[in-house]
């Protein structure tokens, strides 16, 4: 029988964490992960249109981590956490706010990514951390689009985790900026349903 020295018990992260996600397939990989590394760590999730958290008021800690979640949280909330408060934003800098698979998919992007940054007090501001960036495969969609980045982003996760916030590591900085425009849901409502009117079988659409 082969023998394989035992390697000595893992020394686990002991930092108080609130990790916000939304409803997604990539979310559970994420919060699965985290469960096994973090020993106190809090779940938030959050949908929009769900009421208030109000388990957040009262919330003080190490990190607030918001892996692809949907919630914004107030600065009186995430000023409380020691460590830090980060966000990891499924889009490259360039575009803020929402939709930008579809955004990138109309204007032919070659390359698209996943931004993780901290938090601040405006939507997609706060200084950048890492940005995991890739090729668009040649006849993507924007659904096909959305699954490679969620792919990219939980790498992205899991790798900061492990080299930077696990063992206490200074998370690394980014010399990469911010688009200056805020997409909005009511803008991308808009655009869709003007695609769908005047070119229904692009590929943004699908």
């Amino acid at each position: 029988m082969i023998k394989i020295p035992r390697a000595p018990d893992p020394i686990l992260n002991h930092d108080k964490v609130l990790l916000s996600v939304c409803t997604m397939d990539w979310c559970d990989f994420g919060v699965a992960f985290s469960k096994r590394v973090f020993t106190d760590m809090d779940v938030l999730l959050w949908d929009p249109g769900d009421p208030y958290p109000t388990m957040i008021d009262d919330w003080e800690g190490d990190w607030i981590i918001s892996y692809r979640g949907d919630f914004i949280f107030p600065e009186r909330v995430y000023s409380r956490a020691r460590k830090g408060a980060i966000n990891f934003h499924p889009a490259p800098p360039r575009y803020r706010g929402l939709g930008s698979q579809h955004y990138a998919i109309y204007a032919g992007d070659k390359t698209y990514g996943s931004t993780c940054h901290h938090l601040a007090r405006s939507v997609d501001t706060g200084d950048i951390i890492d940005v995991e960036e890739f090729d668009v495969a040649p006849g993507s969609t924007a659904s096909t689009l959305r699954i490679h980045v969620g792919a990219a982003c939980l790498q992205q996760y899991l790798r900061l985790l492990t080299r930077y916030i696990l063992p206490g590591n200074p998370l690394p900085r980014s010399e990469r900026r911010w688009g200056d425009r805020l997409y909005r849901q009511a803008e991308i409502d808009a655009w869709l349903a003007h695609m769908r009117e005047t070119e229904p079988n692009h590929l943004c659409l699908l």
